[in-house]
């Protein structure tokens, strides 16, 4: 029984030492990480080559330039790619966020629901508010609120 449990432990034993040993083996072939703002970059420099001259040159992964912030007032308000947008007034508040809004163009009333963003904001729209819709082209009595005006 000694020689069985003494066969058994050399053979747990060789399968720790060989796992360990791979583990050294991978860790010293990769190139060490840095992260920063969540993400992980490779600082040493990747080659690839130019199949055209034969030469390789050095990739940097640097870490990517910040992207700028807008602030709210800054430029128009992007619009769906394909509807109108016009201005008019809310006459009526009916149930599951939809209103009727009269056009301040040509005093047509549509059926109207709110953005996302109004909706996510919690932006309270009432009867007389002045608002911004965006109407779809393929159906010209509704449309969607995009803004309400103080």
């Amino acid at each position: 029984e000694e020689g069985q449990a003494g066969r058994t432990m050399s053979k747990f034993a060789g399968i720790v030492l060989a796992l360990a040993a791979l583990a050294h083996a991978a860790a010293a072939m990769t190139p060490p990480l840095r992260t920063g703002g969540g993400a992980a970059f490779v600082t040493a420099p990747m080659r690839f080559g130019n199949p055209s001259t034969g030469r390789t040159e050095a990739l940097s992964m640097a870490k990517p330039p910040p992207v700028q912030k807008t602030t709210k007032n800054d430029g128009p308000r992007k619009v769906k790619e394909g509807s109108i947008e016009m201005d008019g007034v809310v006459l009526e508040s009916l149930p599951n966020a939809m209103f009727r809004v009269e056009l301040d163009a040509n005093q047509q009333v549509i059926l109207a629901h709110i953005s996302g963003k109004i909706r996510k904001n919690y932006i309270k729209i009432l009867p007389g508010d002045k608002v911004t819709m965006e109407i779809s082209p393929y159906d010209l009595t509704k449309g969607r609120i995009t803004f309400r005006y103080k």
